[in-house]
């Protein structure tokens, strides 16, 4: 759902919202402690050990379903059974590119070193929005290129299949992430996956992903797309007036998910206009806690536009 490598204030009252109806959905423990939140990366051993069966002249599927697939953690069986992956899609992204993956045994180590630098940024997000629902972490490794974070019920799966060379994105993405399940729980389940289906639409998309690039935004000091926002920024006037042309489309073209055709488009332009959006409402709003409420809670996306100002 993300590749957050090229992307990659609640209130007390707010708990209201998080109650147990929602948080039953959830088939993981949850924490609220920024300090307890469980880093799983033993589904990356067991990667490293098919890896090590393979590289002595096993067969691939087989060290591979042994290893890794018949071990599987609740996060890397729900990564499996939402990507429709078996041992063979494994073996035959190894055959194609064997140097990456066996560059991957540096990856538990890299992991490890980067535990503090996560913490100290699920605390940054802890003091924009206090008592954040925190989720287990499964690391894993996944077949697609690039780093990939999505959420579901057993926690958030953060697949992997090379090294970062900046090792900060695991944390920026993990906090991009932690937002959108503070979206889900805020509104529920059910109307959360609504922009995926009846709501589904450019305007829809792009809030959904620019409120979460803007508070990871807010609470690190950092933008996620350096080199995007730049080209946003410059062109924020021209981008604009195409957005607005075709925020009602329900599908997002170049502006999400996709490389543009033109090579000097930065992809996912519409995390930045939404992030945009976002940021208008919330510098307009006198109350800047219940700003941040409010943008984990939009359902109703044209009148959030409305009431941000934005493009006026």
């Amino acid at each position: 759902m993300r590749q957050f490598a090229r992307s990659i204030v609640v209130a007390a009252s707010m708990l209201t919202l998080l109650g147990k109806p929602v948080l039953a959905q959830l088939k993981c423990e949850t924490t609220n402690d920024p300090d307890e939140v469980q880093l799983i990366s033993d589904d990356v051993l067991n990667f490293l050990k098919a890896i090590e069966r393979i590289d002595s002249g096993e067969n691939a599927e087989i060290a591979l379903g042994e290893e890794y697939l018949d071990k599987a953690s609740p996060g890397l069986r729900e990564y499996l059974r939402e990507h429709d992956l078996d041992a063979g899609q494994f073996a035959a992204a190894i055959s194609k590119d064997p140097e990456r993956y066996s560059a991957l045994e540096k990856l538990p180590a890299q992991l490890a070193s980067q535990e503090d630098e996560v913490r100290r940024a699920f605390h940054e997000l802890n003091r924009i929005i206090p008592e954040v629902t925190f989720i287990p972490i499964y690391y894993l490794v996944g077949v697609q290129r690039g780093f990939f974070a999505e959420p579901s019920e057993y926690g958030l799966m953060i697949a992997i299949s090379e090294l970062a060379e900046d090792p900060s994105l695991v944390a920026l993405g993990l906090v991009h992430e932690t937002v959108h399940v503070q979206q889900a729980l805020t509104v529920g389940i059910e109307e959360y996956m609504q922009v995926f289906g009846p709501k589904m639409s450019l305007l829809s998309l792009s809030l959904r992903e620019g409120a979460a690039y803007f508070l990871t935004t807010l609470a690190l000091n950092r933008q996620t797309l350096p080199e995007a926002y730049d080209y946003f920024i410059e062109n924020e006037e021209a981008l604009w007036e195409q957005f607005k042309s075709e925020l009602g489309n329900r599908d997002p073209g170049e502006w999400l998910f996709r490389k543009p055709e033109d090579r000097n488009r930065p992809q996912d332009l519409g995390y930045l206009m939404g992030a945009r959006i976002v940021e208008s409402y919330y510098n307009q709003s006198s109350d800047k806690a219940q700003a941040i409420t409010d943008i984990l809670a939009i359902v109703d996306y044209p009148d959030f536009l409305k009431k941000s100002g934005y493009g006026n």
